[in-house]
């Protein structure tokens, strides 16, 4: 007799019964609220991109699941977030035209203690649904302040342009350039590392995340 894994949904956790269907990762309720609540319908502005968008609100239940996702070692919630960055992606492929995905990276500290990096476990997935090339580009500075330490814009632009660095033998010249994140809150990193992949030679550098932070 196998054993019966019991599947939850991934923003409220309830268990999922066989009539979601095999693939669900939502319940009924939840599903219904990501189109209604949940769901970011407008380009959001990163300075120095050609184009950004990103999926999802980060709020609400949203907000926790990728916060078990970042730190609670829940690496399968990427197959969700994934699936709601893809379309985006597939409504723009005539304009971008990418020919590679890269993903922001994370400290040397937060990667030994999480295990992962959970921008390049959304990216992966993007990347070979559309059969492109999927390669990290840059790498964090060590012992970079927070952000979250950062109390106004400039000060988090000037950390932010300090706390990208380019990969060695990264060639993206003249190439059309994905950015994957997984969140996007002020924009200062994400305008840094697309400041960053164009100095190193890529034409084009759009930018999509799983959630962006609403502003009041």
């Amino acid at each position: 007799m196998g054993i019966l894994f019991t599947r939850s949904c991934v923003l409220c956790g309830i268990p999922l019964d066989a009539e979601c269907g095999c693939k669900a990762m939502l319940c009924a309720a939840c599903a219904e609220e990501v189109r209604t609540r949940y769901r970011l319908h407008h380009p959001i502005s990163i300075p120095d991109a050609d184009g950004a968008a990103a999926a999802l609100y980060y709020t609400g239940t949203v907000r926790k699941a990728m916060q078990q996702f970042k730190f609670q070692h829940k690496q399968h919630y990427a197959d969700w977030f994934s699936a709601q960055i893809l379309p985006i992606l597939a409504e723009h492929l005539d304009d971008w035209h990418p020919d590679l995905i890269t993903y922001m990276p994370i400290g040397f500290v937060h990667l030994h203690k999480r295990g992962y990096n959970q921008a390049e476990l959304l990216a992966k997935p993007i990347a070979a649904a559309f059969g492109l090339p999927c390669r990290a580009t840059l790498r964090k500075r060590a012992f970079t302040p927070k952000q979250s330490t950062r109390k106004d814009a400039a000060a988090r632009q000037q950390n932010a342009a300090r706390a990208l660095l380019p990969l060695a033998n990264t060639d993206i010249q003249n190439k059309s350039v994905v950015l994957i994140d997984d969140i996007i809150t002020t924009g200062a990193t994400a305008s840094a590392a697309v400041k960053l992949l164009r100095d190193i030679g890529a034409a084009r550098v759009y930018v999509l995340a799983a959630a962006f932070t609403p502003h009041k």
